[in-house]
């Protein structure tokens, strides 16, 4: 008996008139544009913070070569003053 009530409500539960198929589709519609939306705002976020992070890593490594080149030029004075 009650395997045969299972069925029925399996039955019934696919059982959908025009408005329901159209209130599905329109749902998976707004579903789907929305998550694609939603990805490609967080998408368009971290090209922002790769951006800033490789402007931020690019000077870092300018300035650290321009420490390297006073440096250099220093101790290159300074060996020429002891010379």
């Amino acid at each position: 008996m009650g395997l045969i009530l299972w069925e029925q409500e399996a039955t019934d539960m696919f059982d959908l008139d025009r408005w329901d198929v159209v209130l599905l589709a329109v749902a998976g519609y707004i579903a789907v544009v929305s998550l694609t939306r939603m990805m490609a705002r967080h998408r368009d976020r971290l090209v922002v913070d790769l951006q800033q992070q490789a402007a931020a890593e690019q000077k870092r490594q300018r300035a650290e070569a321009r420490r390297k080149k006073e440096l250099e030029q220093r101790q290159s004075r300074q060996k020429q003053g002891v010379a």
